[in-house]
């Protein structure tokens, strides 16, 4: 896999990210998260926030959040075409999306969701896109970023 697509639903924004843009020596830190956020209790991150996820295949959907229990972020990885997964993120939301329910990305993606917690905890907007880049190649292609 050469690259994956990284769509933001609240602005739009889309760009391609490349698997030399995750920090190799985070692997095995990536993998303890992703195991450990399908947990109900889901994974540990830093600073009070955690990431609850699941994951069928080399599909997931996982969500930041607050130590106040406020979501931050849901992103969605996907490597292929999943149009009611993609759908739900649109008829759930609780801030209003640009992108469109019947406008899915093209395959392989990662699809951020921008929740209604960021507004209250703007320190995790720095660092959730990169958290996701990250989480998205540890499912959809781990061995480009070992």
């Amino acid at each position: 896999m050469n690259y994956i697509n990284h769509v933001t639903l609240n602005t739009g924004h889309v760009r391609k990210t490349y698997p030399e843009e995750v920090d190799k020596s985070i692997y095995f830190v990536l993998q303890r998260i992703l195991k450990d956020s399908i947990n109900p209790g889901g994974a540990e991150l830093f600073d009070g926030y955690k990431v609850v996820s699941s994951r069928e295949g080399s599909i997931a959907i996982a969500t930041v959040i607050a130590s106040d229990g406020a979501p931050v972020l849901t992103t969605l990885v996907s490597e292929r075409s999943n149009q009611v997964i993609w759908k739900q993120l649109h008829e759930t939301s609780t801030l209003p999306l640009v992108t469109k329910a019947n406008t899915e990305p093209i395959s392989p993606y990662i699809a951020d969701r921008i929740e209604v917690g960021a507004a209250i905890h703007l320190d995790a907007t720095k660092w959730t896109g990169d958290f996701s880049r990250c989480f998205g190649w540890i499912i959809l292609c781990p061995s480009a970023v070992r």
